[in-house]
């Protein structure tokens, strides 16, 4: 007979919590009082983010940085600057965060949703293709989890048909897929420091290009659009990032592969301590060997047809065991959120209703996205994990399973 688990009465895996804390070094602490005490806090005048922008292009292999304040901001101008607007549609993937089509919807243009591949739970190229019509603009892709999407076959698509690649590299700064970094592999690359992400800065984010006019572009959306003192020649936003939050990101940059190395190893001990359940009660996308993941997140998917109860209650039972890195990214996919099935907008329906799209919207089943959507289990991986750590994980995803196994 398996052992109860705690939410059953049993005792607990651990008694402290598995919880996600961002690793902050004295380092950190230090640069950002010295730029507190210098009074030069935005970044109009500052010197950090201009560091923090040559360190990414340096990292990422690519021509230009430019912070901005948060992830989904960053998301929003590579739209505007590649010339998104009504009339237009851009596809993503269903799979991921809302921000990936909510900023489609911010930029007036109609979200349209490819299906994921079932190996990786990344966008399915093939599914690209057949959601292409002659007003799509762009295809934002998304790296999940910190494993790169195809992008060879991806930008080949693109290609021929003249579209925009973003790529949303919020969960995969630091991830390599045949040789180049994420992000900097499309025409624009987003990311977030978000304290889950690879790096952070609290709030913010960076895009990534190497098209001079994209990059100019960004850089007149982030502030205003203004050109010169109350000049403005765009209408454009405030999305800076601030000086200390930019010292910050510059500090945790100089050991981000340090953190990749810590994730790397957690997940790797996961894996291995999982492998006699793989193929049977979970399986998990295993990275291919032309990529690096970023291990953002730990992806289980649970065979549902082997277990006497919901993914839902799996979540409880690990949570119960002390795993509160355990959640669902994500029980729900996109095309079936409220958001996009009620066509929220800017009001009166835009851009649904828009005159310069002039059709009717039809959000279709995706089954893959729908099948991961109800089955994915996720262990949101943090830098300060050990060994242990990955150990207790696997101790109570094992418990769990086994007991509640047909």
């Amino acid at each position: 007979m398996s052992e109860l688990p705690a939410i059953e009465g049993g005792s607990p895996i651990r008694s402290t919590p598995l919880r996600f804390r961002p690793w902050i070094t004295d380092e950190d602490i230090n640069l950002v009082i010295d730029v507190l005490r210098s009074g030069q806090l935005s970044a109009i005048g500052g010197k950090w983010n201009t560091l923090l922008e040559q360190e990414l292009t340096k990292y990422l292999g690519a021509k230009y940085a430019i912070t901005v304040s948060n992830g989904t901001t960053a998301l929003h101008v590579a739209l505007k600057a590649i010339g998104v607007g009504p009339g237009d549609e851009v596809i993503t993937t269903p799979f991921t965060f809302a921000a990936s089509a909510t900023t489609i919807l911010h930029s007036n243009a109609i979200p349209v949703f490819a299906d994921i591949d079932r190996e990786t739970l990344n966008i399915d190229p093939s599914s690209i293709e057949d959601a292409i019509t002659d007003r799509t603009k762009a295809i934002i892709v998304v790296h999940l989890a910190g494993y790169p999407a195809e992008m060879d076959e991806i930008m080949k698509i693109a290609n021929e048909r003249g579209l925009y690649v973003i790529e949303d590299t919020a969960q995969a700064l630091g991830a390599v897929y045949r040789g180049r970094m994420a992000g900097s592999i499309g025409h624009v690359g987003t990311l977030s420091f978000y304290p889950t992400k690879t790096i952070t800065t609290g709030e913010g984010g960076a895009v990534i290009t190497s098209d001079a006019e994209i990059a100019n572009r960004v850089r007149l959306l982030r502030s205003h659009g203004e050109t010169g003192k109350y000049y403005y020649e765009l209408l454009g936003y405030n999305y800076r990032m601030t000086e200390f939050q930019a010292a910050l990101g510059y500090s945790q940059l100089r050991r981000i592969e340090e953190i990749i190395k810590r994730k790397e190893m957690f997940a790797k001990v996961l894996m291995e301590e999982l492998q006699n359940l793989e193929n049977d009660l979970i399986q998990f996308p295993r990275p291919k060997p032309y990529i690096r993941h970023a291990w953002h997140l730990f992806q289980i998917l649970l065979n549902l047809e082997r277990l006497r109860v919901s993914r839902d209650r799996v979540i409880d039972a690990l949570r119960a065991e002390g795993i509160e890195a355990a959640t669902v990214a994500y029980p729900i996919p996109l095309h079936k959120e409220p958001i996009i099935t009620n066509m929220m907008g800017h009001g009166k329906g835009c851009p649904w209703t828009c005159p310069y799209y002039g059709r009717k919207v039809m959000y279709k089943p995706l089954p893959n996205a729908e099948w991961a959507a109800e089955r994915v289990v996720t262990i949101l991986i943090g830098p300060l994990y050990t060994t242990e750590d990955a150990i207790d994980t696997a101790k109570a995803i094992r418990k769990v399973l086994n007991h509640y196994r047909r």
